[in-house]
């Protein structure tokens, strides 16, 4: 004769099942999405007249170690970049200091391919902003056709 098998699984046997309901759970999970503890470290951006202002100190005080740098920077600004930060910005000197006609509050330098097609384009759109409703495929539209201007001008 046949032994029976019990249909329900005794209470002890159970595993518990792990239910997630929302993916903004799964995140609390992560500690990389945990806020910073550390009172003294706060996320912020260089602004590109920051940047060069700490390349102009850096090569005013040629001996200075990156750990002074971020003093120097503390003081003046009341923040402190990581040293990584620093040394980025050490690296790029050349280019932070011959950027320095652009808007000081930018926060990303970006290499410009088209500088002539780039000021067309910028005067254009001082001048029309509130004139025509201006989006991305009218600025993109603007910009192709400066493009063509620019290039048979200079064949």
């Amino acid at each position: 004769m046949m032994e029976q098998v019990p249909t329900m699984v005794p209470q002890t046997l159970r595993m518990p099942i792990a239910t997630v309901t929302s993916p903004r759970q799964i995140s609390i999970l992560r500690t990389s999405n945990q806020p910073n503890n550390r009172p003294d470290k706060v996320n912020f951006s260089m602004t590109n007249e920051q940047r060069r202002r700490l390349c102009l100190y850096a090569d005013e005080h040629p001996g200075a170690n990156q750990r002074q740098l971020i003093e120097w920077f503390r003081g003046q600004f009341n923040v402190a970049p990581s040293q990584a930060a620093i040394s980025r910005c050490l690296k790029r000197k050349s280019d932070i200091l011959e950027s320095s006609d652009r808007d000081p509050n930018l926060k990303r330098l970006k290499k410009v391919t088209f500088p002539l097609m780039e000021d067309a384009l910028s005067k254009w759109y001082t001048e029309y902003k509130g004139l025509v409703p201006i989006d991305g495929n009218v600025l993109k539209q603007q910009g192709l056709y400066f493009l063509n201007v620019q290039l048979v001008h200079c064949v």
